[in-house]
């Protein structure tokens, strides 16, 4: 994709974030939520893929940031094995030893297998990370 093709939609997508903060800032109601429509962003690879809306509010009844939540989400989606462990540690933001680090802190079994292993290297392969 070229840069001005990603700035165009960059400029688009911040318009309609714009516009749905407006849209909170007045009604604060979660119907302006659901009628918004999905929030996009630039992926690692430049390609524009959807996001999730989190309400500031949210945030603040957790006491939690949002990088604090999405290390929540990591490690729950990881326990419950939805993600592998290099999918959970890349939500988190972590470095893989800190990542394992707080798992064995919070006693979250490291059920990782070889077809784990083996997606995680296709993972790495298809992102370029792997030689």
């Amino acid at each position: 994709m070229a840069a001005e093709d990603v700035s165009k939609q960059i400029a688009e997508l911040t318009r309609r974030v714009e516009a749905l903060e407006a849209r909170l800032g007045q009604t604060k109601t979660p119907s302006a939520l659901r009628e918004a429509g999905p929030v996009y962003y630039v992926g690692a690879d430049q390609r524009i893929q959807s996001g999730v809306v989190i309400p500031a509010a949210v945030f603040e009844d957790a006491g939690m940031t949002p990088g604090e939540m999405l290390v929540e989400l990591a490690v729950y989606l990881f326990d419950k094995e939805v993600l592998t462990l290099g999918q959970a540690k890349a939500l988190a933001g972590m470095s893989m030893a800190d990542f394992m680090q707080l798992l064995g802190q919070r006693g979250v079994n490291m059920h990782y297998d070889v077809e784990e292993f083996e997606q995680d290297i296709e993972t790495l392969k298809r992102t370029g990370l792997w030689g």
